[in-house]
């Protein structure tokens, strides 16, 4: 018997085919996206909070990044309007010169150390903070979309499952959404590994519940 996956995005067409209906609210922000080059290559993804949003450099190989810019309707139209080489600097700025400066590798060592202790003071890791790349160069045309939140009331149906952004959207803040994207596609493989050793239906709704009552 056939079993149905929505893992369509947030504006599910599975989702919108099975009548579940979603709460949505508008975040009254917009996230720029789009492909930069860095000075050198690097493997970290770096988040800045920012006064109207966070901007996230999110790296995708060798000398290239993706960046998501969550920021006010007006700044994102103003970012799109901007020259390459004006937009290159504003990400700059934003990521290294400007809202103050980077913790240093020295406190960050006198932390982790005697002095750290004697305070109560516990560091969240024991690796030096890295500075940011350089953005040297715009690869891509910039766009925005609307930031919002979408939630569904239900999840499932009689042979149906929503997983991540089909069942939930949320603001992009620290990669959140795909963090519960995967938990949701762990949970559900677990509880249809479960379904199938107990030689259940796995197209019932009522699964779940049959295999916590059992197990």
């Amino acid at each position: 018997k056939l079993c149905q996956v929505g893992a369509d995005g947030g504006n599910s067409k599975v989702r919108s085919l099975a009548g579940l209906q979603t709460f949505k609210r508008q975040y009254e922000q917009e996230g720029l996206v789009c492909t930069l080059e860095t000075e050198k290559s690097h493997s970290t993804a770096w988040q800045r909070f920012l006064p109207t949003g966070p901007l996230a450099i999110l790296p995708i190989g060798n000398n290239f990044s993706n960046i998501v810019w969550s920021t006010t309707p007006q700044q994102a139209h103003q970012l799109k309007n901007m020259s390459d080489e004006d937009f290159v600097a504003s990400v700059n700025e934003a990521l290294v010169s400007k809202y103050g400066s980077f913790p240093s590798s020295m406190l960050s060592q006198l932390l982790g150390g005697t002095l750290g202790n004697f305070l109560g003071i516990v560091p969240s890791c024991s690796e030096p903070f890295e500075v940011p790349p350089h953005i040297i160069k715009c690869l891509s045309k910039r766009a925005s979309f609307p930031l919002s939140l979408n939630h569904a009331y239900k999840y499932v149906l009689h042979r149906l499952a929503l997983v991540g952004d089909a069942a939930h959207s949320v603001h992009p803040l620290a990669g959140q959404g795909v963090n519960l994207g995967f938990g949701d596609a762990a949970s559900l493989v677990s509880v249809l590994k479960s379904g199938v050793e107990l030689g259940a239906d796995i197209g019932e709704v009522c699964l779940s519940t049959f295999i916590v009552f059992f197990v």
